[in-house]
């Protein structure tokens, strides 16, 4: 081979080397999308301002237009181009007007009168308007593909009809027109109320953002600080959608104090940014009906924006800049919940699925002292039947509720309830569903029963050694204790069974038609547990040690 065909050879294969590395490594996005308000929580209108000043427009080809601006400290608002009244005490109030108007007061709706043709620019827009506004009929731009004055919110066509032609007799300009409702339309004012545009794009988002003179880059909205922008939508479902668009770690700084406190260990504290990391890498796009990734609550991860952060869980961001736990080379699934009580659980037993990383693995280093690592729950046979009813389930007067299976971590995935009429099963997290109240779960499933029943018994559930659970009528049983042999009786107070290590199984008080839940740990039991991870840093294991250890079979880069 000649040496300029070895030359070749060479660069030949480090060029594809490269082509292989560029086609095989996995890209990251840079930049998150949340939903601060959506769904059912979507919002009628948002006030924003910023420390220095705000800009508001559109980004178009990369580059962002500015539409207009508001001062330091002063208020834009963003209201939807919909129906409202106005009520005696000056507040606006959406209304449907399928559903009629609810009640007396002044009405506002998304029909207007455009003054002219359109023109060239928002600058052109605002002079004509500014002009009209002068002669005392209220102007404004307003923007649907192209610029155009306006004037009016009329509830309905045939109210913007009837003022047409008064319009056009006062103004002395014969081309008016009506212009009907857009579901896309928002409408843009100043602190003082006053309209400063329409805002109706069907190609481009209407966007605030803090200007350059602010920082940090923080804007507020409705009186909460973020960093990044804020993108506004309509959806039939989501009307109107607040989206927060930013860097992901800044996201992060909001995350990491919010899911776990900033006085917990640093070690731990840079485990949970890892994690929150992977779970957004995971879940971009999670939310795409809505054009956005993630929701700012415990749905997605609790993220409290700029007012949440707090420098010892920003450091921890830092320091673990762009790390991820990942399995085969992509970001694993990962979960965390607060408190395991001593085992996390393997998630075949949660959610049914398998997944290699997921199971169980002990956790002994939590604190016996963290929140709800130890709990018990007292409910009676009508408090469990309302619970029943309320799900649309009717067994009679209840019986007994005993655990049927438990897994090998502890934690109940079979629980039968009997009643005079019937009975039901429940299985995995629709065990701490059914048995939470007021739409809170049941701290963990890690629990057993003692019960004083309505018929004469009293039961608990055993767990053996080797896993079987044994339902025991304590109800007459013979005990030895400081007193002699006696026997007990459905009050009977203060039963503690013993396992082997000396560790209560059973503990609480035995009364008649009540059901004793005395459990450990807080959560679904998936993953990291937080109260386990302090302690394991509290050890001196690092972040990536502990990741490994509640994510067997992953890796850290």
């Amino acid at each position: 081979m000649s040496r300029k065909s070895a030359l070749l050879l060479i660069i030949f294969l480090i060029s594809a080397f490269l082509f292989s590395m560029s086609v095989n490594a996995q890209s990251y996005p840079e930049t998150v999308r949340i939903g601060i308000y959506s769904g059912s929580d979507a919002v009628s209108n948002a006030s924003f301002s910023a420390a220095a000043g705000l800009e508001i427009g559109y980004y178009q080809d990369g580059k962002f237009v500015v539409i207009d601006t508001a001062e330091g400290g002063k208020q834009i608002i963003v209201r939807k181009d919909t129906y409202f009244i106005k009520s005696t005490d000056g507040i606006l109030y959406e209304y449907n007007p399928s559903e009629g108007i609810p009640y007396l007061g002044e009405t506002f709706g998304p029909y207007h009168i455009q003054i002219g043709e359109k023109v060239s620019d928002y600058a052109s827009a605002k002079g004509i308007a500014n002009t009209i506004t002068n002669q005392g009929v209220i102007a404004y731009p307003a923007f649907e593909d192209g610029w155009a004055v306006w004037t009016g919110f009329y509830g309905d066509a045939i109210k913007a009809g009837e003022d047409l032609q008064n319009l056009k007799n006062r103004l002395g300009i014969d081309n008016l027109s009506v212009i009907g409702p857009s579901d896309v339309r928002f409408i843009v004012y100043d602190s003082s109320f006053k309209p400063l545009f329409v805002f109706g794009s069907s190609k481009f988002k209407l966007t605030v953002r803090p200007n350059t003179a602010n920082n940090p880059k923080v804007l507020s909205v409705n009186g909460k600080r973020y960093r990044g922008e804020i993108e506004l939508r309509r959806f039939s479902d989501s009307d109107m959608t607040v989206i927060n668009v930013l860097n992901i770690e800044e996201y992060l700084y909001g995350v990491v104090p919010k899911e776990l406190g900033p006085s917990a260990p640093h070690e731990a504290l840079k485990a949970q940014a890892v994690t929150a990391r992977t779970y957004a890498y995971r879940h971009i796009g999670s939310y795409s009906k809505w054009d956005f990734d993630m929701v700012n609550t415990v749905n997605s991860q609790v993220y409290g924006g700029y007012d949440a952060e707090d420098p010892r869980t920003n450091r921890a961001v830092d320091e673990t800049k762009g790390k991820k736990v990942l399995y085969n080379g992509k970001p694993a699934e990962l979960f965390y919940f607060s408190s395991s009580g001593g085992m996390t659980e393997d998630v075949q037993y949660v959610w049914g699925s398998k997944i290699p990383y997921l199971v169980s693995v002990p956790d002994p280093y939590e604190s016996g002292n963290s929140y709800n690592y130890n709990w018990t729950v007292k409910l009676t046979a009508e408090q469990i039947k309302m619970k029943l009813f309320l799900n649309n389930v009717e067994i009679g007067d209840i019986i007994s509720m005993t655990a049927e299976e438990y897994t090998p971590a502890g934690r109940v995935t079979k629980l039968k309830i009997t009643g005079t009429k019937g009975s039901v099963t429940y299985y995995n997290e629709e065990i701490r569903r059914i048995l939470g109240d007021n739409g809170a779960y049941l701290p963990s499933r890690m629990f057993t029963i003692s019960s004083g029943s309505g018929g004469g018994s009293a039961t608990v559930s055993v767990v053996s050694g080797n896993g079987e659970v044994s339902n025991i009528d304590l109800n007459g049983t013979k005990v030895i204790t400081s007193s002699g042999i006696m026997a007990l009786q459905n009050n009977s107070s203060g039963i503690i069974i013993a396992g082997a290590d000396s560790r209560s199984v059973v503990s609480g008080t035995v009364s008649d038609g009540t059901f004793v839940l005395t459990g450990k740990g807080w959560g679904h039991g998936v993953g990291m547990s937080q109260e386990g991870a302090k302690g394991f840093a509290n050890k001196g294991y690092t972040y990536d040690q502990i990741l490994k250890h509640y994510f067997p079979g992953t890796t850290v880069e």
